[in-house]
């Protein structure tokens, strides 16, 4: 679906193969699992214009389908760049037909990430993970008076916004909830929007779960248009960094 790409659309020319060669092989100095679930519902509706007979009325006519499917994300963090930005070798394995090769990508604690794309990049549970596990993902310096923080990125025929929430927090640990709009112009234009939930740990820089639900419309031709409900959680099952601290 590639819904919440615009920054890699935007970005990956920034992406160097340079990078992506010295880092692929390289021992991870942080290695994150993550259990997964996601589940798509697609609706086609298809307008009609009234046959007549035993046809159709005028109206519209849904189509509907759905797809689930279990697993882990994998996560080694390989290096940390100069500019901040994490180089991360992702990995998906499901029980169904959710399995992605691994894959380095570059995230940053504003969201945005940059992949390799020579082999299709990541899925996008895997990509809606990596927004969150760049540094400094949550700054308080950036949090108003309400706790709440804004990213925004637009590129040709793109816009994204993304707002942040601190509902609660207990410690090191914060309840987030966000809400992401994505609007694309042209012929095969879309909108989509989402809302979520995170608890993170602060002092790990982690998240230890995360909800995402994203409704996405397709426009398609005529009035037709394609609805997709794409619902993932996440929880942290391993972070190889907790179990080497005292």
């Amino acid at each position: 679906m590639n819904t919440a790409r615009i920054s890699v659309l935007m970005l990956a020319a920034a992406f160097a193969a340079g990078t992506v060669a010295q880092a692929d092989d390289q021992k991870p100095i942080r290695h994150l699992v993550f259990n997964m679930g996601v589940t798509i519902a697609t609706t086609q509706t298809q307008k009609t214009s009234g046959i007549g007979g035993d046809g159709p009325a005028s109206g519209s006519v849904d189509s509907k389908g759905s797809v689930s499917d279990t697993g882990t994300i994998v996560a080694d963090v390989i290096a940390v760049q100069p500019d901040s930005g994490l180089v991360v070798r992702v990995s998906e394995q499901g029980r169904g037909d959710r399995n992605n090769e691994p894959t380095m990508c570059v995230t940053y604690g504003t969201g945005t990430v940059v992949c390799d794309q020579s082999k299709g990049g990541p899925n996008e549970e895997e990509f809606s993970l990596l927004r969150i596990l760049g540094r400094d993902f949550v700054n308080p310096v950036l949090m108003d008076s309400k706790k709440h923080w804004r990213t925004s990125s637009q590129g040709a025929g793109g816009q994204e916004t993304n707002d942040y929430t601190v509902n609660a927090q207990n410690g090191d640990i914060y309840d987030i909830s966000f809400q992401r709009v994505l609007e694309v112009s042209g012929a095969q234009s879309y909108n989509a929007s989402t809302q979520g939930k995170i608890v993170y740990n602060q002092k790990l820089s982690v998240p230890t779960s995360m909800t995402e639900d994203t409704i996405t419309r397709r426009n398609g031709i005529g009035g037709d248009y394609t609805t997709i409900d794409q619902k993932m959680t996440f929880s942290l099952a391993t972070d190889s960094l907790a179990s080497a601290k005292p």
